[in-house]
């Protein structure tokens, strides 16, 4: 449960551990529903039809921070942007998939399964996300060298 502050992530491990012996490089979790939830240390996100698709918090993800960032700049800039409960066949009719977290900031994924996605390229919502996320990280980052001086 994301609601209690804990330390265990053995299941996220696993999870890791079992996608690299695949030969991937991340795994997409589902909840004991079936539903999608996340990847193991990062949050996931589909296109479809141009609308940005994520799981709902009643999934049973963590709200992290950079997924709250990108979902108000999506909807800032025109996209619509739904949370909700998908099973992992929706995916198969996905324009795009990306992920986000800290440290990959809005990383595409272009393969699923060892399947393309889209044209097997990141595609044009995720590279306007990419744009605007790392603009607003540069603006926070000249702001501070700015109050620094």
């Amino acid at each position: 449960n994301p609601a209690i502050k804990t330390g265990n992530y053995l299941n996220n491990v696993l999870a890791k551990m079992e996608a690299n012996r695949l030969g991937a490089k991340d795994a997409l979790m589902l909840n004991p529903w079936g539903y999608l939830t996340e990847c193991t240390t990062s949050n996931f996100f589909f296109v479809r039809e141009g609308r940005i698709m994520t799981p709902s918090l009643d999934c049973g993800i963590l709200s992290g921070i950079t997924r709250e960032i990108v979902i108000q700049l999506a909807s800032e800039n025109g996209f619509l942007v739904e949370e909700g409960e998908w099973y992992p066949d929706e995916l198969g009719k996905a324009d795009e998939i990306f992920i986000t977290g800290t440290v990959r900031r809005v990383m595409p994924v272009t393969s699923l399964d060892g399947k393309l996605v889209g044209k097997g390229k990141p595609g044009p919502v995720t590279m306007k996300l990419i744009r605007l996320y790392d603009g607003l990280l540069q603006g926070l980052l000249a702001e501070k060298t700015l109050i620094s001086k």
